[in-house]
């Protein structure tokens, strides 16, 4: 939703919902209690957050990107073959 108002004020197409995901709403539904922050996410999950002094759009995508793999269940162990 916040995507979309912000392309309509822009007067870009809007984003179909169904190819996006929200982060906020995935976290909200696994961790109803909160808080759903990107640090408190970030704290929950032992992700280290400590070069995020201030909201910077590169870093917060990185650390939400590796918070996202948390909340869908968390990276898979390795399949060795030997």
């Amino acid at each position: 939703a916040f995507l979309n108002v912000e392309f309509g004020r822009l007067g870009h197409p809007i984003v179909d919902p169904g190819l996006v995901v929200d982060t906020l709403a995935l976290a909200r539904r696994k961790h109803p209690m909160g808080p759903n922050s990107l640090d408190a996410l970030c704290r929950r999950y032992g992700i280290d957050n400590a070069r995020r002094t201030k909201h910077g759009a590169l870093l917060d995508s990185e650390l939400l990107a590796e918070v996202y793999i948390e909340l869908i269940g968390g990276k898979q162990a390795a399949l060795i073959l030997d």
